[in-house]
C-alpha cells in the first residue's frame, strides 16, 4: 500500500485537493501508524472519501460507484470468497459469462487485477468505490448470501413435501396449513416478496417446472430469473401464498384471484399484492402484482409528457364535462397517469368518486370504491350508484363491456367529467372499440374530450454512451422529427448500477388525440381508424412513434428500445397536412355504421 499511497498523494496534490505540506505530513504519519493515507485524510477531515473517489475515477477513467444500495449478484459472490474479498478489499458485483464486475478501492495496485483474474478465472471489469464502502458492503453482501442459502437448505431438509405435483386430489386443509405455516416456508415466502419489493419489481412469477421451481421478477418491464428452488417445495410455497391471499388451498384445478395485505405479516413493508393462481402441467403457477402503498403519486410533469403534450393535456382535464380515456396494454402506466390527473384537479370544491379494481393509490378527498365481482359490485353498478351521489368527476377503472360503456357515456353527457381506460393499441382504434360495443357514434363524438394512448420505455442508465447514428437510424429519426438533424444518439453500455443491462427505470411516451370539429364529423360518419388518425395528426397529434423519437433525441432512451415499443407510421406529418380534410370526411362515408343493434 506504500506505493499506492504515494501515487494517490501525488495525484491529490497535483489537482490542488491537498497542499504539498499535507501530502508530506500524511505520508509520514501513515508510514508511522500503519494507517492508509486515505484514512489519515478522512480522520483529519482534510478530504472525504467520496471526493477522492470522484477525482481518482475521473483521472484514471474508472466508473465511480456508491455501494450503499447496490445488490450483488449471487453468481458473482461465488467467484470470490469472503476471506479473499476482505484480503484484497474488493467486492464482486455482477457476472455475465466470463466478465466479472468488481468494485476496488486501490486502482494503483497493478498486480491486483492480475491476481484476481487468476483466482476467479474471469476477465475483470473494475469499478471504483471507497475503502469504507467496500468493507461495509462485503459484510452485508456475504451475510445475506449465507442467510439465503441457509433458508434454502432449511426448506429442502425440513419440508418433507414430496407429493407428485401432477396429483390434484383434494387434501385436508388443516394438514396443509400445518406444513405451510412452518418457519422455513414462511421465511422463504416473505423473503421472495421483500426481495422483489427491494429491487423495484412490479411482478413476481413463481413458475413450476418438471425438476425445479423458478422465481422471476419483472423489473423495468423485463422478466429476470432470481431464484431456483427444488421441485418438491412447490406445493408448500404455493399453499403458503394462498393462505396469505385468503384463497382455497384445496382447489388446485381452477384459477383463483386474491390479495395479500403484506403489512399484516411484516409491518415494515406497507404494500399489497394482487395474486393470481393458474393450474399448469407441472403444478400451479402464481403471479403477484406489487402495489406499493407508500409510493407517492407523481405529478404530471414527471411522467414523461413532452412539453407540447403536457400543455394540451393540462388544458383538457379542466373541462366541465366529457369523457377522457387512456388506452394501452397492461403495465403501460395508465393508472399512474389517471391518478396524477385527478391529483392535479383535486380540490375541496369538487366531488371525485372512483370505481377501481384494485385501489392502487389512496389520495385525500377521493371517494374510492373497490370492486367485488363475487357479490355483484361491478363497474356498471358502481357507476349507477355514483350518479346518485352528486359527483363532479368520476373515475372508472376500465370500460370492459357494453353496459359500462353506455353508463359512462351517459354520465359524460349529463354534466360529469369521466376518466377511464381501455385496452387498445393507439388512440384512434379506441373509437372503433367503442363502436364495436354498439355505442352510437354520435354519442361518442358528443362526449369525447380526448384519448391518450401511452407506453413505457426503458430509460437509459447514467452509464449510457453516445454514438453517431448510421444511415438507417438517421432516416428513421429524421422522418419522425420532420427532418430535424441529430448529431448523436445514446446507446446502453452497462454498469453495476443497472446490472450491466444498460437501462434503469422507465419513462412514459404518449399519443394525445384531442377531439375537434373535423373528428366529430368523421366519427358520426363512421370513419375508419386510419382516417381518424390522419385527421388527428392534421390537428396536431403526435404519434407514439414520434414521441419515442423525441425521447431518443433527448438521450432518455435508445433507438432500439423506441422502435421495439412503437412502430413507424406509414405517413409523415407533411403527408397528413397535404391531404384534404373534406376528402377524408367523404371517404369516411363509405364505412358508415349504424349504432344500437350492431347491424350495418
Amino acid at each position: 500500500m506504500g506505493k499506492a499511497d504515494k501515487k494517490l498523494a501525488m495525484m491529490l496534490a497535483k489537482c490542488g485537493i491537498i497542499s504539498d505540506t499535507q501530502r508530506d505530513q500524511g505520508l509520514a504519519e501513515s508510514e508511522k501508524t500503519n494507517l492508509s493515507f486515505t484514512q489519515w485524510l478522512v480522520d483529519k477531515e482534510i478530504c472525504t472519501e467520496d471526493a477522492m473517489i470522484t477525482l481518482v475515477a475521473s483521472e484514471m477513467n474508472y466508473y465511480p460507484i456508491n455501494l450503499a444500495h447496490v445488490m450483488c449478484d449471487p453468481a458473482a459472490l461465488e467467484t470470490v470468497s469472503e476471506d479473499q474479498a476482505h484480503n484484497y478489499l474488493v467486492l464482486p458485483l455482477a457476472r455475465m459469462g466470463k466478465l466479472l464486475t468488481l468494485a476496488i478501492c486501490n486502482p494503483f495496485d497493478v498486480l491486483l487485477l492480475d491476481d484476481l483474474k487468476i483466482i476467479t478465472g474471469c476477465d475483470i471489469v473494475p469499478v471504483l468505490a471507497s475503502e469504507t464502502g467496500i468493507k461495509k458492503a462485503i459484510d452485508r453482501a456475504y451475510k445475506k448470501a449465507v442467510n439465503v442459502q441457509k433458508e434454502l437448505n432449511l426448506v429442502t431438509e425440513m419440508l418433507d413435501v414430496k407429493q407428485d405435483p401432477l396429483h390434484v386430489e383434494v387434501v385436508d386443509k388443516k394438514e396443509d396449513e400445518e406444513n405451510e405455516n412452518s418457519a422455513p416456508i414462511v421465511k422463504l415466502g416473505n423473503r421472495i416478496i421483500e426481495d422483489a419489493y427491494t429491487q423495484g419489481a412490479s411482478d413476481i412469477h413463481i413458475e413450476p417446472g418438471e425438476h425445479s421451481v423458478v422465481v422471476r421478477y419483472r423489473i423495468d418491464g423485463i422478466l429476470r430469473e432470481q431464484l431456483t428452488l427444488p421441485a418438491h417445495t412447490l406445493r408448500a410455497l404455493i399453499s403458503r401464498l394462498k393462505i396469505m391471499s385468503d384463497l382455497n388451498i384445496s382447489e388446485r384445478r381452477l384459477p383463483q384471484d386474491g390479495r395479500i395485505i403484506y403489512k399484516k405479516y411484516n409491518s415494515k413493508f406497507d404494500l399489497d399484492l394482487r395474486v393470481s393462481s393458474a393450474p399448469m402441467n407441472h403444478g400451479e403457477k402464481i403471479v403477484m402484482r406489487i402495489l406499493d402503498k407508500t409510493k407517492s403519486c407523481l405529478p404530471l410533469d414527471q411522467l414523461g409528457f413532452s412539453p407540447y403534450n403536457l400543455a394540451i393535456y393540462r388544458d383538457l382535464i379542466q373541462v366541465p364535462y366529457g369523457m377522457i380515456l387512456h388506452c394501452g396494454p397492461t403495465g403501460s402506466g395508465k393508472s399512474m397517469t389517471l391518478y396524477a390527473a385527478l391529483n392535479e384537479i383535486n380540490s375541496p370544491e369538487v366531488n371525485i368518486s372512483t370505481a377501481e379494481d384494485p385501489i392502487e393509490y389512496t389520495l385525500p378527498r377521493l371517494n374510492q370504491m373497490q370492486m367485488k365481482k363475487d357479490i355483484g359490485l361491478t363497474f356498471a353498478s358502481a357507476l349507477r350508484c355514483y350518479l346518485r351521489q352528486d359527483p363532479d368527476i368520476i373515475l372508472v377503472g376500465e370500460i370492459r363491456d357494453r353496459e359500462t360503456a353506455n353508463i359512462s357515456i351517459e354520465a359524460a353527457l349529463t354534466g360529469h367529467v369521466l376518466f377511464s381506460t381501455l385496452h387498445t393499441n393507439d388512440a384512434a382504434t379506441t373509437i372503433s372499440r367503442l363502436t364495436d360495443m354498439d355505442i352510437d357514434p354520435f354519442m361518442i363524438s358528443s362526449c369525447l374530450v380526448c384519448i391518450c394512448a401511452q407506453r413505457l420505455l426503458r430509460r437509459l442508465c447514467t452509464c449510457k454512451k453516445p454514438e453517431e447514428p448510421n444511415e438507417d437510424e438517421m432516416k428513421l429519426v429524421g422522418r419522425a422529427l420532420d427532418g430535424i438533424p441529430i448529431n448523436h444518439i445514446m446507446k446502453p453500455k452497462g454498469c453495476p448500477k443497472c446490472k450491466d443491462g444498460g437501462y434503469k427505470g422507465r419513462v412514459g411516451v404518449h399519443e394525445l388525440l384531442k377531439n375537434t370539429d373535423e373528428l366529430r364529423s368523421m366519427i358520426c360518419r363512421g370513419a375508419t381508424s386510419d382516417n381518424l388518425k390522419i385527421a388527428a395528426r392534421r390537428g396536431g397529434m403526435r404519434t407514439l412513434f414520434e414521441d419515442c423519437m423525441e425521447k431518443v433525441k433527448s438521450g432518455l432512451t435508445s433507438i432500439t428500445e423506441a422502435v421495439g415499443t412503437a412502430r413507424p407510421d406509414e405517413r409523415s406529418n407533411q403527408d397528413c397536412l397535404d391531404m384534404d380534410g373534406a376528402a377524408l370526411i367523404a371517404a369516411a362515408g363509405s364505412t358508415h355504421r349504424k349504432g344500437g343493434d350492431g347491424e350495418e
